[in-house]
């Protein structure tokens, strides 16, 4: 079977298939009720698309290219007025208020670091009012991260004891 010449059915209408190309065309339209309804309606189509051409106005130019040149010389003041009093004032303001800020936030910070002490100074220094008792047991703590995971705390109650998990038995 012979493939349909859906893109060939135009240049068939207008003429300007060669010899050869505009007999197979024809030939498979012979055969093709299909590519021959099809063949139809692009000539209907064209036909209307023809008579509507010469309806159309022929545009006037000039008017064309004076609303051009308007659009242009608009886009160009628009462009040249961006520089207003307000913009200005309300980007320094802007500006001054960050950097005042940067300012407080870099003279609030402790200038070097060994004047914040570690968890273990503190440890050491004021043992009655520093509970570490986590820290000391950071191997334990470290694995609490488990408990973030709902899968893990939904099934805790079906992990068996401790005793059986290590394999010995009381």
């Amino acid at each position: 079977m012979t493939s349909h010449p859906e893109t060939e059915l135009v240049p068939f209408l207008r003429e300007e298939l060669s010899a050869e190309e505009r007999a197979r065309v024809q030939h498979h339209l012979d055969d093709c009720e299909l590519c021959r309804q099809a063949m139809n309606e692009l000539a209907a189509t064209m036909r209307r698309v023809s008579v509507r051409l010469e309806e159309l106005p022929t545009p006037e130019w000039s008017a064309y290219r004076r609303e051009l040149r308007l659009k242009l010389a608009a886009r160009t003041e628009r462009r040249a007025r961006w520089w207003r009093p307000a913009v200005a004032w309300t980007t320094l303001a802007t500006a001054g208020v960050g950097a005042a800020m940067l300012a407080f936030v870099l003279w609030m910070r402790p200038s070097s670091p060994g004047i914040a002490p570690g968890v273990d100074q503190l440890a050491m220094e004021q043992p009655e009012t520093v509970d570490i008792g986590l820290l000391r047991n950071y191997g334990m703590v470290e694995k609490l991260d488990l408990l973030e995971n709902y899968d893990v705390i939904e099934h805790l109650d079906e992990l068996p004891p401790a005793e059986q998990r290590n394999g010995t038995r009381s």
